[in-house]
C-alpha cells in the first residue's frame, strides 16, 4: 500500500482502541469507554433528542459534535470517516485483502448489488426508530464493533444480534468486498444520505416548513423521509451530484490506461472509467492517487497541490468538533408535568454539582422523585455538567424545601464495633460543607475510613449539611477528624483497583458534641433498611400476602449491601415473591412478602441458600453470580396485615 498517511491513520485508531482495552489491567481505577467519540451513537441521540427532548443514555456533547463534523465534513470534502478513521471498515478491508489472497473474495454479482443496498438503509431506520422514541441506543445491540472490544459482555448487547452481525461481517467481508460498508453499516446509509445534499436539503426545509403550518409531523416521518431518499439515490444512481466539491479527477488525455488505480481502490471502482469519480462508495481515500504512476494524471478537483487534503481535513474535523463540544452543553432531559403553564411565572432554582446525574436514566429518576413533590412542576438536567434547574411554584413551596427535595440523607458505617471492643460511641454533629449527594458521601466515607477510631456517619438535610460521625472519643478527637475531612486527596478502595479522588470539603466551625450513645442504640440507629417492591405487589391486598422473617446478619455489613439488588433480582424470578425488605428489630431482620397462592415459604428458603444467584440484566437475559449472602431463613411465618413495617421507620419503599 502506497498510501502510508491513510494506513497511519488506520494503525493510530486501532492502536487507541486497543490502548482503551488494555488500560484496565494496569490502572484498575479506568473503566474502558469504547463510545466515548461514536459520531453514530452521537447523531442517533440528536433523533432522541429532538423527538423526545432527551439525550441517549451515554451519550453527550463530545459524540454529538462528532456526528456533526462528521456530517459536515461529508457535505463538503467527502466521506472521510469511512476511509480513515471506520475501525470496522479497516478490519474488514483487511480482512478483505486476505480473502483476495486466499482467491476467495469475488465483487458482489451486479444483479444483487442494488437490491442488498437497501439492507443499510432499512437497518438505519430501524436503529434510529428505536432509538428516537426510547432513548436508548439500539445500534448497542447489534452493531459489531461495540460487541468485539466489549468481548460480548456488555448488558446493552443482544447476545445473538451482536453474534450474528459480528459472523456476518467477519465472513461477508472474507468473501465479498467491503461487505458490512456497502450493503449493512447505518453509518454508511447515513453518509451517503449527505453525499447528495441538495435533495436531502430540501426534505429538511420542507419538514420545517409544514410543521411551521402546523402539520405537526414526527421526525419518524421526516428520518423515514431522509432514509427512503438516501436508498432511491444510492439503489438508482449509485452517484453524487453537485456535492462534496473535491472529487477525483482524471487527465483523460494523459491518461495510460494502465489500470493501476483501478487495481487499488478498496471499494473496487473502475477509476479508469470516470473522467470525475462520482460513484457514491468513493471515499476520497486517495488510493488511487497514491497509485498511479504518472504524476498528476488523477487530481483532486484538478489541484495538483489536494493531495493531502484528506488527511489534514479529517484532522481539522476531529479538533474542531472535539473544540466544540466543550462550548455547548445539551439538556439531557426536559421535563413538564401537572399541566405546567407555559405563561405562569414559575420560580427557577438551578443546582450544579449534582454528580449522580449523569445520564438519561438518572436524571429520569429525579424526576420521578420531583413530580411527588408538591409545588415543583418541572426539571432540565444537564448530564455533562451534573446541574438540575428546577421550576416551582414559590406560593406552594419555598426554595429551602426545594433543595431539601434534592438531597437524600445517608448512613455509612466505616468499621463494625463489635461487641465487647467498645461499649458506647461519642456523637459529633457538625455541619459540612461541598458535601450533597452519594458521591460526595462515598467521598467522605474514604477520607474518614482510614481513622479506625471513626466506626459510621449519618447525613441530614442544612446549609451546610449536618453530619453526625460516631467514634472512639478515646483514640482520636474533633481536631483530627478535621484534618482528614478537609484534606485534599482520598484513596478509593473499590472493587477495580485503587482510585485518587480530588475533594473539597469544609467543615463549619467544631460542631457539638452531642455525648455518647451505647453500642446496641448506635447499631440500631447507623442500621439503612432495604425495601424493594417488584411482580405487582401493590396489586396485592394484606390478607393475600404472607411474610417470611429471619434474622439476616449481613444486612447491617455495609460490603454485602451493594448485593441486596442482585438477591432482589434472584427472588424475582418466583412470580409469587413480590417484596424484600430488612429492618431493625434489636438484630437485623429480612422480611420476603409472597402471595400465598403462588408460592411458599419453603420454596423460598431454597432459593436464599443457592449457592449461586441468577440475576436479571434485562426481561430475557440472565447472569448467574456466587452467592455472598450466608443466610439461614429459618424463621417464622405468618399474615402480611399481621405486620406493618412501614410504620416502624420512615422509608419509601422502591417498586422496581
Amino acid at each position: 500500500m502506497k498510501n502510508k498517511i491513510r494506513l497511519i491513520f488506520q494503525f493510530l485508531i486501532l492502536g487507541l482502541i486497543g490502548y482503551v482495552a488494555v488500560r484496565p489491567l494496569f490502572d484498575t481505577a479506568y473503566v474502558a469507554d469504547f463510545e466515548a467519540y461514536c459520531p453514530f451513537g452521537g447523531l442517533a441521540s440528536l433523533g432522541s433528542k429532538l423527538n423526545q427532548g432527551t439525550m441517549s443514555c451515554q451519550m453527550s456533547e463530545v459524540q454529538l459534535m462528532m456526528g456533526i463534523g462528521l456530517i459536515v465534513g461529508i457535505i463538503i470534502i467527502g466521506k472521510l470517516f469511512c476511509s480513515y478513521i471506520c475501525p470496522i471498515g479497516t478490519v474488514t478491508e483487511w480482512i478483505g485483502k486476505l480473502g483476495e489472497k486466499l482467491k476467495i473474495r469475488f465483487d458482489m454479482p451486479n444483479l444483487l448489488d442494488r437490491p442488498m443496498r437497501t439492507l443499510k438503509y432499512a437497518l438505519l431506520f430501524i436503529t434510529l426508530y428505536f432509538t428516537m422514541t426510547t432513548s436508548e441506543l439500539f445500534c448497542k445491540e447489534f452493531d459489531p464493533y461495540f460487541a468485539s472490544v466489549n468481548l460480548f459482555s456488555n448488558a446493552d448487547i443482544t447476545i445473538w444480534f451482536a453474534i450474528s452481525a459480528f459472523v456476518i461481517t467477519i465472513l461477508g467481508s472474507l468473501f465479498f468486498r467491503l461487505f458490512w460498508c456497502k450493503y449493512l453499516c447505518p453509518l454508511g446509509a447515513i453518509s451517503n444520505i449527505f453525499l447528495n445534499i441538495i435533495p436531502a436539503a430540501i426534505i429538511i426545509l420542507a419538514f420545517v416548513i409544514v410543521n411551521l403550518f402546523g402539520a405537526e409531523l414526527s421526525y419518524v416521518w421526516f428520518i423515514g423521509a431522509l432514509v427512503l431518499l438516501g436508498l432511491v439515490t444510492e439503489v438508482g444512481f449509485k452517484r453524487s451530484f453537485l456535492m462534496p466539491y473535491p472529487k477525483i479527477t482524471r487527465d483523460e488525455i494523459k491518461c495510460t490506461d494502465c489500470g493501476f488505480c483501478n487495481d487499488e481502490c478498496p471499494q473496487g471502482i473502475k477509476i479508469s472509467e470516470f473522467k470525475v469519480v462520482n460513484h457514491i462508495d468513493c471515499n476520497l481515500c486517495m488510493d488511487c492517487v497514491y497509485a498511479c504512476p504518472h504524476k498528476n494524471i488523477l487530481t483532486v478537483g484538478k489541484k495538483k497541490n489536494f493531495k493531502y487534503l484528506a488527511p489534514v481535513a479529517v484532522t481539522l474535523l476531529i479538533l474542531l468538533s472535539l473544540g466544540a463540544s466543550t462550548q455547548v452543553e445539551f439538556k439531557t432531559i426536559s421535563e413538564r408535568w401537572n399541566n405546567f403553564d407555559q405563561d405562569y411565572n414559575y420560580a427557577v432554582y438551578e443546582q450544579t454539582g449534582l454528580k449522580n446525574v449523569k445520564c438519561y436514566g438518572s436524571a429520569m429518576s429525579l424526576k420521578n422523585t420531583l413530580d411527588k413533590v408538591e409545588g415543583v412542576y418541572g426539571l432540565d438536567a444537564y448530564a455533562s455538567s451534573h446541574t438540575v434547574v428546577i421550576y416551582y411554584d414559590s406560593k406552594v413551596i419555598t426554595q429551602k424545601k426545594v433543595k431539601e427535595s434534592l438531597f437524600t440523607p445517608t448512613k455509612m458505617q466505616l468499621h463494625i464495633a463489635k461487641p465487647g471492643s467498645i461499649d458506647s460511641l461519642a456523637e459529633w454533629k457538625v455541619g459540612i460543607y461541598g458535601l450533597f449527594d452519594l458521591y460526595d458521601f462515598n467521598n467522605l466515607f474514604y477520607a474518614l475510613k482510614d481513622n479506625e477510631s471513626i466506626y459510621g456517619f449519618e447525613t441530614h438535610y442544612g446549609e451546610p449539611v449536618i453530619t453526625s460521625i460516631f467514634y472512639d472519643a478515646s483514640k482520636t478527637n474533633v481536631d483530627e477528624m478535621i484534618m482528614q475531612i478537609e484534606r485534599e486527596v482520598v484513596i478509593a478502595k473499590k472493587p477495580a483497583g485503587e482510585e485518587e479522588i480530588e475533594i473539597d470539603f469544609k467543615v463549619d466551625g467544631k460542631g457539638e458534641k452531642k455525648g455518647y450513645l451505647q453500642l446496641a442504640d448506635y447499631r440500631h440507629r447507623i442500621f439503612r433498611t432495604y425495601d424493594r417492591m417488584f411482580n405487582d405487589y401493590l396489586q396485592y391486598n394484606a390478607a393475600e400476602l404472607a411474610v417470611l422473617s429471619f434474622p439476616m446478619p449481613e444486612a447491617g455489613t455495609p460490603s454485602l449491601r451493594r448485593y441486596f439488588s442482585s438477591l432482589t433480582s434472584h427472588l424475582s424470578a418466583d412470580e409469587g415473591v413480590v417484596r424484600l425488605s430488612t429492618r431493625w428489630a434489636d438484630r437485623p431482620m429480612a422480611y420476603v412478602f409472597f402471595v400465598k397462592e403462588k408460592t411458599s415459604a419453603e420454596k423460598i428458603k431454597e432459593a436464599l441458600v443457592k449457592p449461586m444467584l441468577t440475576v436479571f440484566i434485562n426481561e430475557t437475559e440472565t447472569t448467574d453470580i456466587k452467592n455472598p449472602f450466608k443466610i439461614n431463613p429459618e424463621g417464622t411465618v405468618t399474615n402480611a396485615d399481621d405486620l406493618d413495617l412501614d410504620t416502624n421507620e420512615d422509608i419509601n419503599p422502591i417498586l422496581n
